[in-house]
């Protein structure tokens, strides 16, 4: 579409929660000049005091923020969203649950031709979408990336980057990848763990699956060449005891979902696992999760958690001096039939929020500013739509995607030698 044909380049839906708040802040920041941003939600009190308190704490993007215009609508109301939507290029989407408050959104920019991004990992409602849209979106040529988030950035981009490099360096497809996040310090928001409450109920089979089976989730296929590995397992080549990693249920589908439409080999698969420090913190971090995704399950035990303060309610969420603090390193091991070298994505804040809102904001302005005919129009993975556009974005922004031949020292800082 033409530039001049949408009134904005960018709506930000869902823009008085946690994470739209901050991804309103960003793209003030950010954003080229003239861009034409617009906040979206359903009370127009709270979109307009997000403008007044943003504008407040960064006087010099004042101007920017009182020029965003507000559109009240409801994630229920079908038509109005259809009017929301017609007027803007993207959507970035941050109301979750997606399950519940994101189809009907969906429908709406494929319908109106307009192209959308969010930071879900609602993996099967994402493939859901796919099923209902994707021949549909095709034709209207638009693009619907979901997953644009922690979730599955890293490692979405991440195996592309090492896809890329086997083809151009080896002439050889890429076979498998494994991946082990080997260092991380983030928070939580009270949003997030709403989605994730709500997750649980939809994949509490393949969860609980995973967590009494003994066998990381994304190898239960196996791959020529690979062994299946174990939940807690002894990585040779990091030198490390690793782990299950709740991510990797989401992560390692839709890499190889990504990698299936990509090409990026036959039979490619990529498996993630957690480093721990030694035996006993591997086992301790899996014991962890099983209890802590136990007593997210159930409201009444949820609804202690919020009362006594332990986790955070709707809308709240880590202080901005803690995401400044955050950081993450995700490790990647790759193979082709004669060759093996390595990756690290890694960032500088705080995975769930520092991080996710640069993916976020860097994804809706590549669909609004970048996209071109290498864009493939449909409900994918970021990676298939926006690719290469998306990957120079990031590193752009300081975000670390490196490829070699040799480890990473720097990917293995403060790795621990074998010890129970």
């Amino acid at each position: 579409m033409a530039d001049t044909a949408r009134k904005y380049d960018i709506l930000v839906w869902g823009a008085t929660s946690f994470t739209g708040a901050r991804l309103v802040e960003y793209l003030a920041l950010n954003a080229p000049a003239k861009t034409r941003i617009a906040l979206g939600g359903r009370n127009k009190s709270k979109l307009d005091g997000v403008q007044t308190s943003l504008a407040a704490k960064h006087p010099s993007a004042a101007g920017t923020l009182r020029a965003m215009d507000i559109l009240v609508g409801d994630s229920a109301n079908a038509a109005r969203l259809h009017e929301i939507v017609a007027q803007t290029k993207v959507v970035a989407s941050t109301v979750g649950p997606y399950t519940r408050h994101g189809t009907k959104i969906v429908h709406a920019c494929v319908d109106e031709k307009t192209d959308y991004c969010d930071i879900t990992g609602e993996l099967p409602w994402v493939k859901e979408m796919h099923c209902e849209l994707n021949e549909k979106a095709v034709r209207n040529n638009v693009h619907i990336a979901s997953l644009c988030g922690f979730d599955c950035i890293p490692a979405d981009l991440g195996c592309l980057m090492l896809a890329q490099y086997a083809r151009e360096e080896f002439k050889e497809p890429l076979l498998h990848v494994k991946g082990s996040i080997v260092g991380i310090r983030g928070g939580v928001s009270g949003g997030t763990l709403q989605t994730l409450a709500n997750q649980l109920h939809v994949e509490k089979k393949s969860i609980f699956k995973s967590l009494f089976s003994g066998q990381a989730p994304s190898e239960q296929t196996a791959v020529k060449k690979f062994e299946k590995r174990g939940l807690i397992h002894y990585d040779e080549t990091l030198g490390r005891w690793q782990t299950f990693w709740i991510m990797s249920l989401v992560n390692s589908q839709t890499v190889n979902w990504a990698g299936e439409v990509l090409g990026y080999g036959p039979g490619f698969q990529y498996a993630e696992s957690m480093s721990a420090r030694n035996l006993f913190h591997a086992v301790a971090i899996a014991l962890g999760l099983f209890y802590g995704v136990i007593l997210i399950f159930f409201s009444l035990t949820r609804s202690f958690l919020y009362a006594i303060k332990v986790i955070p309610r709707p809308g709240d969420g880590p202080s901005e001096s803690f995401t400044e603090s955050g950081f993450f390193s995700l490790h990647l091991e790759a193979f082709t039939a004669n060759h093996v070298f390595y990756g690290k994505v890694a960032g500088s804040s705080d995975p769930g929020y520092g991080e996710t809102i640069k993916y976020l904001g860097e994804s809706a302005l590549c669909l609004a500013f970048d996209r071109d005919k290498k864009f493939r129009p449909g409900v994918y993975p970021p990676s298939v739509i926006m690719g290469d556009a998306l990957l120079g974005r990031l590193r752009g922004k300081g975000c670390q995607f490196e490829v070699a031949r040799k480890q990473i020292a720097a990917a293995l800082k403060g790795s621990a030698k074998k010890k129970l």
